[in-house]
C-alpha cells in the first residue's frame, strides 16, 4: 500500500461544457494509484500510454508540487483541500477495520460541487474509511459510488484482506455487488464512467457533471490482461512488467 518514489500521481482534465445548455464546466478527474514520475509515456517512452500522453499533450503538465506518499493521506488532501496533519490524516494508510475514516467536520470538494448544482460520482477506490455509514462517499457528497472501500484488492476477484481471512469488497452504492466478480477492474471502471457520461447528457444536460474516476491501478497486487502483458516482451523481470502493463491498461 506504500505509493512510487513520485507519490501518487494524477492527470485533471476538464471538459468544457461548450455544447451544454450550463456555463459550468463538467469536470471529469482521474487518479492513478502508485504511478510513478517515470511511468508514464511523455517521461519515459518504454512505457506505454497513449491516451493518457494525448491529455498530457493537450493539457497542462503540473509536477513540481508537495503530494503525499501513501493512499488515505493523498485521498484525504485531495478532497478537503487541506494537509493531511492537520486532519489527523498523516499517519499512513486507513487499515480494514479500524475505527476511524475522513473527518466528518470538513466539507469535501464534491459536497461544494453539489451546492453549486454539480451532479457528482465516484468510481473506484475510496480508501477514507468506511467504519460508519456517514464516512461513505455516499454521505460524503457524491451522488453514486461504484467500487471499493478499502486500499487494495485482487482486480479480478475483488477480494481484500489477508489470505487467511480475506473479504469481498466491491459495491454499487452501498449494495454488495457481485456482478463485478471476475471483471478487470480498469476494464470496469471505464465502462461505468462512459454509461454515466453518456446517461448524463441525456437525462441531466442542464446541470454540470463531476465524476471523480480513482482507478485501481497501478496499485498491488499487480495484475493486466494478457494483451497489455504482451507489450512487454523485452522486460525480464515479472513485476515490473506486470506493473508497465497495469499503466498501459489504464
Amino acid at each position: 500500500m506504500i505509493e512510487q518514489e513520485q507519490l501518487s500521481s494524477f492527470l485533471c482534465l476538464a471538459l468544457l461544457a461548450g455544447q451544454a445548455v450550463c456555463q459550468q464546466p463538467n469536470i471529469v478527474f482521474l487518479l492513478a494509484d502508485d504511478l510513478g514520475y517515470n511511468d508514464i509515456g511523455y517521461h519515459n517512452p518504454a512505457i506505454i500510454t497513449p491516451n493518457i500522453d494525448l491529455m498530457a499533450s493537450q493539457g497542462v503538465i503540473l509536477e513540481q508540487s508537495y503530494v503525499q506518499p501513501v493512499c488515505s493521506p493523498t485521498r484525504s488532501a485531495l478532497l478537503t483541500g487541506t494537509y493531511p496533519f492537520r486532519i489527523g490524516r498523516q499517519n499512513g494508510p486507513i487499515e480494514d477495520n479500524t475505527p476511524t475514516g475522513l473527518t466528518l467536520d470538513k466539507t469535501l470538494l464534491p459536497e461544494y460541487l453539489q451546492n453549486m448544482g454539480y451532479a457528482t460520482h465516484m468510481i473506484g477506490k475510496w480508501h477514507l474509511g468506511f467504519c460508519k455509514p456517514e464516512y461513505l462517499p455516499t454521505n460524503r457528497g457524491f451522488d453514486s459510488h461504484y467500487g471499493y472501500w478499502g486500499g487494495g484488492e485482487d482486480y479480478y476477484t475483488k477480494m481484500a484482506g489477508p489470505p487467511s481471512n480475506p473479504g469481498y469488497d466491491f459495491y454499487d452504492g452501498e449494495k454488495v455487488d457481485h456482478s463485478a466478480d471476475g471483471i478487470y477492474s480498469t476494464d470496469l471502471y471505464t465502462a461505468r464512467a462512459n454509461t454515466i457520461i453518456q446517461n448524463h447528457a441525456t437525462e441531466s444536460a442542464d446541470k454540470p457533471l463531476f465524476l471523480y474516476m480513482a482507478y485501481q491501478a497501478t496499485h498491488t497486487p499487480l495484475a493486466a490482461p494478457q494483451r497489455f502483458q504482451d507489450m512487454y516482451p523485452d522486460i525480464a523481470d515479472s513485476d515490473r512488467m506486470m506493473f508497465s502493463a497495469a499503466a498501459s491498461a489504464l
